[in-house]
This record gives C-alpha cells, structure tokens and sequence, in this order.
C-alpha cells in the first residue's frame, strides 16, 4: 500500500474474566467498550494453561489458567461471538507461550485446540534464570534478581530473550502454531530501570527474526501495552523494529493487551501516529 496505512478497528490482542491476572471483570463488559469505542473486530486471546510439566513461576501462579478451565473458556468465548454477533465481529482465540524444550507439549495442546480457534499469539515470557524459569514481565526487581544476576548484565538477558524468540518463530508447532508473534520486544518492559548502553546492539538479531518472519508470512502485534508500563513508555515492538518490519510489508496488528475494561483501546491513536512515521505500510 503507498502512503501510510490506516489501522483496521481491530483489537487483536485481548483477556477476558478467564485470566488469572486480570481485573476478572466480565468478558461482556469488554466487549461493550469495545463496541463503544468503534472497534469492529475483537479477538479473545486469553492465556491458556501452562505446559503439563511446566512449572509456573510467579509467586501465585497466575500466568495462565488452569487446564480444567480450558474448554469452559472456549465456550464462554463462542457464547460471546454469538451473543455480540451483528454488533462487532469477536473472534476466539489464544494467546501461546513458546517455551524452549516444551515444544512437544504446546503443539500437543494446539493439535487438539487449535481447530476451535479462530485467532492466536505466540508470546516469549519466560527465560531460564536463577533458580529456574522467570518471567520476562513480572516485575523490575525480579528481572533484575532473577535475570541480570543469572546472565551476568542486561544485554545477556537481551540475547538469551532474542534467541528465544528466533526459536519461536522457527519452530515446528504443528499445523495450529500461531501466526501473529505477540509484544515483540517485551523484553524492553523495564528498560527505564534497567537500560541497555547501546538499544541498537541487537539489530542485526532482529532484523534476523524480521526476515525469518517474511519467509513464513507471520504477523506482528502492534502491541500499545508498553506505552502505558511505568518503566517502559515504549510500545512493543520498539519503533525502530516497527519501521523495519513495514519495510518487509509484515503486517502489524493492533493489541490493547487489555487484562481490564478500562484498557479496551487504550494507546490505539499513538499506535496509528507511530505507524505514520514510516511510509509504505501494508496492513
């Protein structure tokens, strides 16, 4: 497309009552903002559970639910698509944790899920660290006790996390694997705290990953989440991987990321702005 490119009234990246971390406000409530807000396609991308023999590493256990709400969330999501049907389009979905090593046990998961979807992410959230796994998102004071302590400085975390990443994207996850990679440079949430001295010093792992995105026909969520993170302010990806990724014509689908109602469509004009710094986006 010439020119600047208009971003569909689509959220693509949404939770719903299901997600343990969230405001368990009900799903409906969402979707009403959404319609309020002149959104015309909403895609329910909850957290599914964790692999079987993964063990969740937040303190409460909250990253995903539990697997016998799993079939129950699917049909609370359809219930939705049908009751909100001729007033904006909801579309069911997941939102995947890639897990190096546990490949076998999401494509297991999507083998059997995946023909019900509608819509999916695949998200990195989790690195090995001290003591085991940690998430990349929990708090500053946890990626910097249990990744920069682990990996010796910020830009190993960075790499460790890039590679992740790049396995995600090439990995074999079976006919379901999703599509759209999710929050892109989510490693960057605590940036502000814990800087890297040159944000440019991954750019050729990225572009990398860009290109091997290309080659499969992937997405990018344009993820607006960031912008509202205390220690980020930045949205996912980085601006800089925004404009690389238009320039290979990888589409960019918005996500509010929204665990709450109030955050329906929030950071969706400063996405659209972002995105008409680069010319020659095809959305």
């Amino acid at each position: 497309m010439s020119g600047n490119a208009s971003l569909s009234r689509r959220d693509g990246h949404t939770h719903t009552q299901f997600c343990p971390h969230g405001s368990r406000e009900a799903t409906g409530q969402f979707i009403c903002r959404a319609i309020e807000l002149g959104f015309e396609v909403y895609s329910l991308t909850e957290h599914p559970p964790l692999p079987p023999s993964f063990i969740d590493p937040t303190p409460d256990k909250s990253c995903g639910m539990q697997w016998e709400e799993l079939d129950s969330y699917l049909s609370h999501a359809r219930e939705q698509q049908e009751q909100f049907a001729g007033r904006i389009e909801v579309r069911v979905g997941l939102e995947v944790d890639y897990i190096p090593g546990y490949e076998s046990e999401v494509r297991e998961m999507l083998n059997r899920y995946g023909a019900q979807l509608d819509d999916a992410l695949l998200s990195v959230h989790f690195l090995q660290g001290k003591g085991g796994w940690r998430c990349v998102d929990l708090s500053p004071d946890d990626f910097h006790d249990g990744l920069v302590d682990a990996y010796g400085s910020v830009e190993a975390v960075h790499e460790a996390y890039w590679a992740a990443v790049k396995q995600a994207v090439e990995a074999d996850l079976g006919p379901y694997k999703p599509r759209r990679l999710s929050h892109l440079s989510l490693a960057h949430k605590f940036q502000l705290q814990h800087p890297l001295k040159n944000p440019q010093h991954f750019r050729p792992h990225v572009l990398e990953i860009l290109d091997r995105i290309q080659e499969r026909s992937m997405e990018l969520d344009l993820n607006a989440a960031g912008l509202f993170k205390p220690d980020c302010r930045e949205i996912y990806p980085a601006p800089w991987i925004i404009e690389e990724a238009v320039k290979r014509g990888i589409p960019l689908v918005y996500g509010s990321d929204t665990h709450s109602v109030k955050g329906v469509g929030q950071g969706f004009d400063e996405a659209q702005r972002i995105l008409n710094r680069f010319p020659d986006s095809s959305l």
